[in-house]
């Protein structure tokens, strides 16, 4: 269970990625948390309280096209 970033970490080796180069898309401090102990950079979606994450949105909406690639830089 989260934080424990295993569930990140297997859903990245079944799809061949590296960890550095994945990004979870979360509503919840502990699954932040997963992803960063996971070595994974995060979007955190939730409008009442900001996120710990590398970007955090109001609401998906909010979200411009190229965060993505600016996280992965």
């Amino acid at each position: 269970g989260k934080p424990e970033p295993e569930v990140f970490l297997t859903a990245a080796g079944r799809l061949g990625a590296a960890p550095a180069s994945s990004i979870v898309v979360e509503d919840a401090e502990a699954g932040l948390e997963g992803a960063r102990r996971a070595g994974m950079k995060s979007i955190g979606v939730r409008a009442d309280v900001a996120l710990a994450a590398d970007i955090h949105v109001r609401s998906l909406e909010d979200l411009d096209l190229g965060a993505f690639e600016r996280l992965l830089g």
